[in-house]
């Protein structure tokens, strides 16, 4: 399983959009590793995980043939995951000229595919009857649920409730192909007892942890910082479901957690954990 990091920002990219702060402002000097889009995955050529306002962006400099594309995996409806309007060109006629006959799978929570659909509606597709609207798309929609493996041909998932965006659906995966087992738990915060217990018994080969709010705010729980991703990992291992020297990845990186690339991994490099940046290809 290959697994190609296409973004590893919080919402507002770094730089951020609007923002003249520290971080942001050595990013656009420096470039390369310290400019990061909205957080998104490929798994091998054909699965996506999010897909977000940056997609056309990642799609064109990591190479990926959309049209080719067999799933997206959706972590939560949050605008920086999940961009309706992306998807909605798709269509054709109108927007695709040539659109696979076979339909790209849809993997979400209820709650996220309930956004998705309001998304569709309030948007380009007027019109057109929610009940419909999948098919419009040629779209196969398949709701996952909490502790509950759920499988796209080879590709399966277990999706865990986050404690991020309470009452939205949001979920980390434990995504298997092949034999091999990782974890993608971005946008989490400290899990839910429960949460836990969903993954007792799981053997992942690697994890990806947030660090949304990086070295400002090591101790932050509704997003994770530096040291609370160290004990999210820590977890892990107590737990029995990561061993002590499997990859680690940190992701998902906020302006307003104050690191830029080399500062971040000066701070993980001792724990055998790398900090992830955009492009960055890896074999699960």
């Amino acid at each position: 399983m290959r697994l190609v990091f296409l973004g590893t920002a919080a919402a507002e990219g770094i730089p951020g959009l609007w923002c003249g702060c520290r971080v942001c402002r050595e990013a656009r000097k420096r470039g390369g590793k310290d400019i990061r889009r909205r957080c998104s995955y490929l798994i091998d050529s054909d699965t996506m995980i999010d897909f977000g306002p940056d997609s056309f962006w990642q799609s064109q400099t990591e190479h990926i043939d959309l049209p080719a594309l067999r799933r997206i995996i959706f972590t939560h409806p949050h605008g920086d995951h999940l961009s309706p309007e992306q998807l909605y060109y798709r269509h054709a006629p109108g927007f695709c000229v040539d659109v696979p006959e076979y339909p790209l799978d849809i993997l979400a929570s209820k709650e996220t595919m309930r956004e998705l659909v309001r998304g569709f509606i309030n948007g380009s597709a007027v019109g057109v009857d929610p009940t419909q609207v999948f098919d419009y798309l040629r779209l196969r929609p398949t709701l996952v649920k909490p502790g509950v493996w759920t499988s796209s041909d080879d590709v399966e998932m277990l999706p865990v409730p986050a404690s991020h965006a309470l009452g939205m659906g949001a979920m980390i995966y434990a995504i298997r192909r092949g034999g091999r087992t990782v974890l993608i738990a971005n946008d989490t915060g400290d899990l839910a007892p429960e949460s836990w217990a969903m993954l007792e018994g799981v053997k992942l080969d690697a994890a990806v942890i947030e660090c949304t709010m990086g070295l400002r705010n090591p101790k932050y729980h509704l997003h994770l910082g530096f040291d609370t991703a160290l004990a999210f990992r820590r977890h892990l291992v107590d737990m029995g479901c990561l061993a002590t020297d499997a990859p680690v990845y940190a992701n998902h990186f906020s302006h307003n957690g104050g690191g830029l690339h080399d500062e971040l991994q000066e701070k993980f490099a001792p724990h055998g954990i790398t900090v992830a940046y955009d492009g960055l290809s890896v074999e699960i």
